[in-house]
């Protein structure tokens, strides 16, 4: 009797253990109403996802990343190396709750379209 007890709150954790992570994996997963409805501290969350979905932004345009993620919270201008074009770096918070520093999804662009997207904590 003993043996199916034990056996029976084994079951009841692996369910709860497997809901839990079935739970966090949906929690983590981009849409542009999530990320929307998400509070700027909290999106960092939802950022892996939406590099995996997304092939990291790369070769997007300026509309496509805007409609997906809204209109950046601190758009810079920042010189080319050597002289070259001004490229544009959209910033939108994306921190995580834990983060000891504030971290941002910084998007460049070159002639309109993504060159390259990283997270960096500042």
């Amino acid at each position: 009797m003993k043996w199916i007890l034990a056996h029976k709150r084994l079951g009841i954790f692996l369910v709860a253990a497997l809901l839990l992570l079935a739970w966090r994996q949906y929690d983590r997963h981009f849409t542009p109403e999530r990320w929307a409805d998400t509070d700027i501290s909290r999106r960092g969350k939802l950022v892996e996802s939406l590099m995996e979905q997304y092939n990291g932004l790369e070769g997007m345009t300026r509309g496509e990343v805007e409609a997906l993620l809204g209109t950046d919270d601190d758009e810079m201008q920042v010189r080319g190396s050597g002289g070259g074009a001004a490229k544009t770096v959209l910033v939108y918070a994306a921190g995580r709750p834990w983060a000891i520093f504030p971290e941002y999804l910084y998007v460049s662009l070159e002639n309109n379209r993504v060159v390259e997207a990283r997270v960096k904590a500042d």
